[in-house]
């Protein structure tokens, strides 16, 4: 009879003996999926707070009209396919009824079980459940123990409570990892038990890839190159909140023997002007739809998948505003009811085309930074207020879709997280050279986070020309988009 020490190599042996290339059964339904909704709830949105620290009481959970069947029938009519509920963040507190800590529910002025009510209406609205478990704990009194197994066995039983209690699990994400060194944590273990209970349950730890040579190190997405190493292994794909992959995102890591095994990535945003994960007192602005249109695209294209943050407030209901926002988002992407297939990101024409300014900042920021594949890091940065920017293809564009994505100052607002973004750009125009001759073809005011320009009509260009007319400061664009969406139906210019 072999040791459940060898049943778990041979299980992992198994596993590795997938194409590199080649997404397994779990991670091609994980693509499938393809975009789901994260729901951070728990006693950090009654204390105005992002982190704590396991010392907030639990009396202070009390929401006061908590509808978690409310958040699922958005989630369906928004097109997402799964949602990803966070049941325990690093303070420890539990949205169910654990029987290995006090520091739950069950011992707050609202006791409902948030996991089963959660599960009960993915039942009924057909979307899949995802949970978010995290790894740091400072409730539990076993975390800081010098034998790390004991806290491990408490992983476990928490584990084996919430995946065997509310139905099928789609995905298991695990956050906190970097509080204890790597090995503590135990992956291969806890993977094999979590496989044991969901089969098909797909399994991450944030923070997934490292830099080589530096084991604790994590590597940012956008410089993940093939066969970076995998940080904790076993998992089924990576993450890096609240980070975005660029557009040639790699798939094959390497785990410690060199082996490579192919990983999607699951991005994570929130709907939130603000990146705040956790709902605070006033309402906060949110993203404008034509962004969350855009990273839509961007991260669900080349096998990736999005989570889009959409946190309950202090009555336990989703605001009305983010509501409206993923709705007139989910209308864009034409998946408004979730049972539209999801649409497929259009290709860039402008991507690694030609691009001059007579306006550089410095050394690093020319134009060709806005066409590069990246839209979180890199950039065109201008040195005059006024600046153009011009686009020149190899073969003239045929496009009805323009989308600038600007650069933003960032202004921290005091919590040590939560950021407001300050945007420069004020009055703008695009001209295209058809048949040898500049056109005006729109004009502007702000680009902020991202314009987009709909044209009811197709249009030719030899060129693309950006004119900055009016800004506050010198201005900067992360990326240009240029797209053919005429196989979708066309909205009026704006």
């Amino acid at each position: 009879m072999k040791t459940a020490k060898q049943l778990i190599c041979l299980f992992f042996a198994l596993g590795a003996a997938v194409l590199a290339d080649t997404p397994d059964p779990g991670q091609k339904r994980l693509i499938e999926r393809g975009y789901g909704m994260f729901i951070h709830f728990g006693v950090n949105t009654f204390n105005e707070v992002e982190w704590s620290y396991g010392k907030l009481p639990a009396s202070s959970f009390n929401p006061t009209n908590l509808d978690c069947d409310q958040w699922i029938r958005i989630a369906k009519e928004a097109g997402f396919r799964h949602v990803v509920l966070v049941t325990k963040h690093i303070d420890g507190f539990c949205l169910w009824d654990s029987k290995f800590t006090e520091y739950d529910v069950a011992n707050s002025p609202v006791k409902t079980d948030i996991v089963a009510e959660v599960a009960k209406a993915c039942r009924k609205y057909g979307v899949k459940l995802g949970l978010y478990y995290s790894l740091w704990d400072n409730s539990e009194p076993s975390f800081k123990d010098k034998d790390p197994g004991k806290y491990v066995d408490y992983m476990k039983n928490q584990l084996t409570e919430i995946l065997t209690n509310y139905g099928d699990v789609c995905e298991l994400w695990f956050d906190g990892g970097w509080a204890k060194p790597d090995e503590d944590w135990r992956i291969p273990e806890v993977y094999a038990l979590i496989k044991k209970l969901q089969p098909n349950c797909q399994v991450t730890v944030n923070h997934t890839i490292k830099k080589p040579g530096k084991p604790r190190s994590m590597r940012v997405p956008e410089d993940y190159q093939k066969g970076d190493p995998i940080r904790f292994w076993p998992v089924d794909f990576r993450t890096k909140d609240p980070n975005l992959v660029r557009a040639d995102d790699p798939k094959e890591f390497a785990t410690a023997d060199g082996a490579l095994h192919y990983l999607p990535f699951e991005h994570t945003i929130c709907i939130s002007d603000r990146w705040n994960w956790f709902q605070k007192k006033n309402v906060i602005p949110a993203r404008d739809p034509d962004e969350l249109e855009g990273l839509f695209y961007w991260c669900t294209a080349n096998d990736n998948v999005l989570l889009v943050n959409l946190p309950p407030d202090q009555t336990g209901r989703i605001r009305d505003n983010e509501c409206e926002v993923i709705l007139k988002t989910a209308d864009l992407l034409g998946i408004r009811g979730g049972d539209k297939p999801l649409p497929k990101a259009p290709v860039n024409q402008a991507a690694g085309v030609s691009a001059v300014s007579d306006s550089v900042l410095k050394a690093g920021y020319e134009a060709s930074m806005a066409v590069d594949g990246s839209l979180e890091r890199s950039r065109w940065a201008a040195k005059d207020n006024v600046a153009n920017l011009t686009l020149s293809p190899e073969t003239p564009f045929h496009f009805d879709k323009i989308s600038i994505n600007e650069h933003a100052e960032i202004k921290e607002l005091g919590d040590g997280f939560s950021q407001q973004r300050i945007f420069r750009i004020q009055e703008f125009t695009i001209d295209a050279l058809e048949d040898g001759e500049w056109k005006t073809i729109h004009e502007g005011k702000e680009i902020g986070a991202a314009r987009v320009i709909r044209f009811v009509t197709k249009h030719k260009a030899e060129k693309l020309r950006i004119r900055i007319t009016k800004s506050s400061a010198p201005p900067s664009l992360n990326l240009i988009t240029v797209s053919d969406m005429s196989d979708k139906p066309l909205n009026p210019e704006k």
